[in-house]
């Protein structure tokens, strides 16, 4: 039976390295045999390693997600074997029975992971958050990233959605000892503005008609998410606040299923002359 790495980490299939990087040292650390004495520690410990291999490794990540429940019989070099750790420690306790006989110092477990760790490559990615207003979507613009070393331009995704992350590669302001820059991970919110609102995976568009257009019919042009204008027709009788839905014209989920745009209709009035309500003003109040 395939294993699932990501779920033995607890991340999400889109995590970042970092992400994966924090879990791998908060598991390990609990799960350390020497630390949790618990019967199933040592081999949840070789699990959390056995993950770690893979999904630390862009290239193993890159297969393991590619193949899926196959992985372990395609990559058959040996991607899903683990080091032997019986060894490793015995060279720490080694090191900690020689240390401790001519300095007076011993080895503990947050040394033995310190060293561990100090060999891993140099954090060289970046996160961050942006907002954008969905009426933004429609103008096909690209969205700004601001980084220490300057200003990038991104083009958002069309499947986008609350949430999504995104990832440019060999963008990041921060780069390792040899000059190569990391990527950047940049995670997109939502936000309703004057023409567009949410409602899940909807995206509802209101539009102001003439009250003669609810009671006589007629057409109404919307703007989409798309930056794109569709002609609607209105049938005689409709009431002010119906709704006509236009499928997969809405926001993607996570699955990439599309919403609608639902485009609420509300009444318009005419546009008079100001002495038109000032002659009703004044009736009124003779009347009064």
């Amino acid at each position: 039976m395939a294993k699932d790495y990501y779920r033995t980490l607890g991340v999400e299939k889109t995590a970042s390295n970092q992400e994966i990087k924090r879990a791998y040292r908060k598991l390990a650390k609990q799960y350390h045999p020497d630390v949790n004495q618990e019967a199933s520690a040592d081999q949840r410990f070789k699990d959390i390693q056995e993950a770690f291999d893979v999904l630390g490794d862009e290239e193993k990540r890159a297969q393991y997600d590619q193949y899926g429940s196959n992985y372990e019989r395609m990559a058959g070099a040996g991607y899903g074997q683990s080091a032997d750790y019986d060894d490793l420690f015995r060279q720490f306790n080694g090191r900690q029975s020689r240390s401790t006989g001519s300095a007076g110092q011993s080895f503990g477990f947050e040394d033995m992971f310190g060293s561990f760790f100090s060999q891993e490559p140099e954090e060289t990615d970046e996160e961050l958050e942006l907002t954008v207003p969905l009426s933004h979507l429609s103008q096909n613009d690209k969205v700004t990233i601001r980084l220490a070393t300057g200003a990038i331009q991104m083009s958002l995704p069309k499947d986008l959605y609350d949430g999504k992350k995104v990832r440019l590669r060999g963008k990041s302001s921060k780069r390792n000892r040899k000059g190569i820059a990391g990527d950047v991970y940049v995670t997109i919110h939502l936000k309703d503005d004057e023409q567009f609102r949410r409602q899940e995976t909807d995206v509802i568009s209101t539009v102001r008609v003439y009250p003669t257009v609810f009671v006589l019919g007629g057409e109404v042009v919307a703007d989409t998410l798309e930056g794109k204008r569709v002609k609607l027709k209105i049938k005689p009788g409709t009431k002010p606040g119906s709704r006509l839905r236009i499928p997969n014209r809405g926001l993607s989920n996570r699955e990439g299923h599309r919403g609608a745009l639902l485009v609420q209709l509300e009444v318009k009035l005419p546009e008079m002359e100001p002495s038109f309500y000032e002659e009703w003003e004044n009736r009124l109040s003779v009347k009064e």
